[in-house]
């Protein structure tokens, strides 16, 4: 399953975001209701794909996807037509827009346009998620992490996302946590909980031949084994370096 990075620019932002958080298929980067700096914000973490409303405070939709024709990769774009008329439906598609939704839409119309709007995705950097997902596997085998432990599952599924999305490390309990909670039905706390068992179990008796060759002097001697965030973060680089992922 491919796995899009995708930013939201729509007055309806937090609750797509919800909606997108649900479905393996997006990772959300966040989004905005508008205004003169969405054109940098999308340059500058330039997703794989961009919901765009087509009213927007502060901003012109039209001179947005004129600005995205001169990005080295383009997003795709989902189109939330609120006014509904099919001259700006043309116009948009005329624009390279790969698919238009009639706005405002029901929570499974518009995730079901959004997930045909992905495929295929060519120029798409991230791996399937299952590739990534048993490359993390594997390097969890290699440290000695015991498969009982449930914060395993997490740490595997964490670093699988964290390697297509960094972001998430930065943003760990807004972020990252949630994600996780939402996918294995727990909370964000217990979440947390189980990562740092699971680190503090492999730390303290895993492999140490794996740990040192993995984890190197990357963590700090004083404090001894590494936080959630750094142990997910040096998974998440081998893990994009074991798969050829940017």
């Amino acid at each position: 399953m491919l796995t899009a990075r995708t930013y939201i620019l729509s007055r309806d932002w937090r609750r797509l975001e919800g909606l997108l958080l649900r479905d393996p298929a997006f990772y959300p980067l966040g989004g905005q209701e508008g205004g003169p700096d969405a054109v940098g914000e999308i340059f500058h973490l330039s997703p794989d794909f961009l919901v765009l409303d087509s009213v927007l405070p502060g901003m012109d939709a039209l001179s947005l996807l004129d600005a995205l024709a001169r990005m080295a990769a383009p997003p795709r774009v989902l189109y939330l037509n609120v006014m509904g008329d099919d001259s700006s439906a043309q116009a948009v598609l005329a624009r390279g827009v790969d698919a238009v939704l009639k706005w405002p839409a029901g929570d499974t119309d518009f995730l079901c346009v959004a997930k045909n709007a992905l495929h295929p995705l060519p120029g798409l950097a991230a791996a399937s998620e299952e590739k990534r997902l048993a490359a993390a596997e594997t390097l969890l085998d290699d440290l000695g992490m015991s498969t009982r432990l449930l914060g395993r599952r997490y740490a595997a599924q964490a670093a699988a996302m964290s390697a297509c999305a960094p972001w998430l490390l930065s943003q760990m309990k807004d972020g990252l946590y949630p994600m996780l909670a939402e996918r294995f039905a727990a909370t964000p706390a217990a979440v947390e909980r189980a990562l740092r068992t699971a680190v503090e179990s492999a730390w303290l008796g895993g492999n140490l031949g794996a740990i040192q060759r993995l984890f190197g002097l990357s963590v700090d001697a004083d404090r001894g084994k590494p936080t959630n965030a750094e142990f997910l973060a040096m998974l998440a680089q081998h893990v994009r370096e074991k798969i050829g992922s940017k």
